[in-house]
């Protein structure tokens, strides 16, 4: 019998921050494909519909289940509702135009760069603006480092980091409410947060509230959890 597919959309490469990888450590019942969004967007900005549309084409088989985690819950829900899958939202948290300015604020100063030339806060973020702005900072950056062929390249690859962030949540703040068929379960360690811009107000998730300690992914609680509905959920495929 073959194995059902879960997919776990999760930031990688960011330090000590949590992830899904623990599924994998375990002996799982599914098979586990790691997913970060932010690759998508390193080519072109990408809409999260164009987005849920390529990770299920570069999947071997549609998932049975979406994992996400906090600012990964929209595009988690766009892909689950287009699988015809179930989800598991851990924190989510919609991204907003606000986030997204507050998050370039931080880039900018970490980078030395004016967050004027980033314009005032509007509705709509003006992405191009944006990211000419992140690219302006290229050689400044690199003379930081040394300003040798070595410095452009890690230069030129946190750059591309950045922007992809950039787009990621540029396409999250745009998110539309979706309606999935299959059940949607939110674990909570935080005071939970409204889901309007990403969920159809039919739709009625599963709630669950666990203890705030720390990191939601770190949580042994949290873990536990998650690990019960991966193997309910397996075992109810194999239910005739």
């Amino acid at each position: 019998m073959s194995r059902s597919l879960a997919l776990a959309l999760e930031f990688r490469g960011t330090g000590d921050a949590a992830d899904f990888g623990f599924l994998e450590r375990d002996e799982s019942p599914v098979d586990l494909i790691r997913v970060d969004p932010l690759a998508h967007h390193v080519e072109r900005a990408l809409s999260l519909d164009e987005q849920a549309e390529l990770i299920l084409g570069q999947m071997p088989a549609g998932p049975a289940l979406v994992l996400g985690y906090c600012g990964t819950a929209a595009v988690a829900l766009h892909v689950a509702t287009l699988a015809d899958a179930e989800s598991v939202l851990v924190d989510p948290y919609p991204i907003t135009a606000d986030d997204m300015y507050r998050d370039v604020a931080h880039l900018a100063a970490s980078l030395q760069i004016d967050t004027a030339v980033f314009g005032e806060p509007a509705a709509t973020p003006d992405l191009t603006r944006w990211e000419a702005a992140l690219l302006s900072s290229r050689a400044a950056m690199a003379a930081r480092h040394g300003g040798d062929p070595q410095a452009f390249e890690l230069v030129d690859d946190l750059l591309s980091r950045y922007r992809s962030w950039l787009r990621f949540l540029y396409a999250s703040t745009a998110a539309r409410p979706v309606h999935p068929a299959r059940p949607v379960t939110v674990v909570t360690t935080k005071p939970p947060v409204a889901l309007g811009p990403l969920l159809d107000a039919a739709v009625r998730p599963t709630s669950c509230q666990l203890p705030d300690t720390g990191d939601a992914l770190d949580s042994a609680d949290v873990r536990r959890l998650i690990r019960a509905m991966v193997r309910q959920h397996t075992e109810g495929d194999r239910q005739p």
